[in-house]
């Protein structure tokens, strides 16, 4: 019960310091006049995003992906083991903990990079969007710590507010990367901007999602029975890399693009 008090608690401070919170323009005012763009809008222009600019998107997230994945399967002894219709749950709380921690985040704040480039016109370099992300990751981390833990403790205790935290604080990457912010002003700002649109924010993840698991779900029931043959859990592991590199960019890029659009309508809110 501590915990879920302690989640509320910081919750609750997130929610009465919005006000002091700057946005680009004075935003912090009027933020109810915000316009969320559509999510097909949203899913068309991540795609086309996505496809336009493929050979970049790959070349900053395969290494990642590969590295990241790779040391973990290597230290979990997943190259050489043999298919396990029932894997050690150890073996899935460190994979779970990886994807969200190190290998989501650090994807994130890459794209979520590039997506601000190409919106303003500017030259983009793999080199340099991979380097800035490794800059940022510590501050990055702090914050998904904090926003995980906080929503885990909300759906363990209290299952409305770990839904409404998970949602609410979801763009704290962003808020890093774009608009430098540090410590804990990550979440306040990503709280303000989502105020007033939780749940079209909280349908359009879910429709991100719902994109995305397709070419996972082929993936993995393509490669399966594979392994199966083979007897080789290593193939899961590469099921499970490509299935990464595929949804991982969708995500970060569409959650980019919905970041931007809300806080470019609350600036112009505020000048309204």
């Amino acid at each position: 019960m501590r915990a879920g008090v302690a989640a509320a608690r910081l919750a609750g401070r997130a929610s009465t310091s919005l006000s002091a919170l700057r946005l680009p323009g004075g935003a912090h005012r009027g933020w109810r006049r915000v316009r969320a763009p559509s999510v097909g809008q949203l899913l068309r222009e991540a795609f086309e995003l996505y496809r336009g600019n493929v050979r970049l998107v790959l070349a900053v997230t395969v290494p990642v992906v590969i590295v990241v994945t790779g040391l973990t399967a290597l230290g979990l002894g997943e190259l050489g083991a043999r298919v396990n219709p029932a894997p050690p749950p150890r073996d899935a709380y460190v994979d779970f903990a990886v994807s969200e921690l190190v290998t989501g985040p650090l994807i994130t704040a890459i794209l979520a990079r590039l997506v601000l480039l190409k919106r303003r016109g500017e030259a983009v370099n793999a080199t340099d969007l991979v380097a800035d992300a490794l800059e940022l990751f510590p501050a990055v981390l702090l914050v998904i710590i904090t926003w995980l833990l906080v929503a885990f403790c909300g759906f363990a205790f209290f299952f409305l507010p770990g839904a409404y935290i998970f949602v609410s604080w979801y763009f704290v990457v962003q808020a890093v990367v774009i608009d430098g912010d540090r410590g804990f002003a990550p979440i306040r700002r990503s709280a303000l901007l989502v105020r007033g649109h939780w749940w079209q924010s909280a349908g359009t993840g879910a429709a991100f999602w719902l994109a995305s698991l397709v070419p996972q779900v082929v993936i993995v029931y393509a490669l399966t029975p594979v392994a199966r043959s083979a007897n080789s859990y290593a193939i899961v592991v590469v099921a499970a890399a490509l299935a990464s590199v595929i949804a991982l960019p969708f995500l970060a890029i569409g959650a980019t693009l919905y970041y931007l659009e809300l806080r470019d309508g609350a600036a112009r809110a505020a000048r309204a």
